[in-house]
């Protein structure tokens, strides 16, 4: 089961939604049932409790949200998995004003890859490294631009949680 949580039109309301097993969506303790297809790269059309909705779908990268059109309705959806919301809170929230400049194990887990080296720069959304936790590959992202100081894990390496893995300039 994947869980996320999303906001729709910057609401401070979350909403729970969690994909279940044989095309069944539970949306804040509520089950539906789903199917999907994109019709082309921003085209969906979405079939839920045998109705259908022609969405269309545009990212904003500014703000890591999508803004979703039906018919004449316009939403803007951000959605954030449980892993996003845990690397939030250990990698790059901000604390104090001051942005973190370490990255932390979010859970114990074996390191599969690491993408980046001391010196090299990044910006927000490269992929760090991918930390397997539990049978399941997450990728640790970078929450801000930067350069790398110092990798303190290692590939195939296991880790603790709260475990140093990369350090920022």
């Amino acid at each position: 089961m994947k869980k996320y949580y999303t906001e729709i039109n910057d609401s401070v309301i979350k909403n729970e939604v969690s994909i279940l097993e044989g095309n069944k969506v539970s949306l804040n303790g509520n089950i539906y049932d789903y199917d999907h297809k994109f019709i082309n790269n921003d085209t969906l059309l979405l079939r839920v409790n045998n109705s259908n909705y022609f969405l269309l779908i545009a990212e904003d990268e500014d703000d890591n949200s999508l803004d979703i059109s039906d018919d004449s309705v316009n939403f803007k959806v951000k959605c954030k998995s449980e892993t996003d919301i845990l690397l939030e809170g250990m990698a790059g929230s901000k604390s104090d004003g001051k942005i973190k400049k370490e990255i932390k194990s979010p859970m114990p887990g074996i390191i599969k890859a690491i993408n980046v080296k001391a010196g090299q720069a990044v910006v927000k959304g490269d992929v760090l490294l991918v930390l397997e936790a539990m049978k399941m590959e997450n990728e640790i992202k970078a929450v801000i631009d930067g350069v790398i100081k110092k990798v303190n894990a290692e590939a195939l390496s296991s880790v603790e949680k709260n475990e140093l893995l990369l350090e920022f300039e």
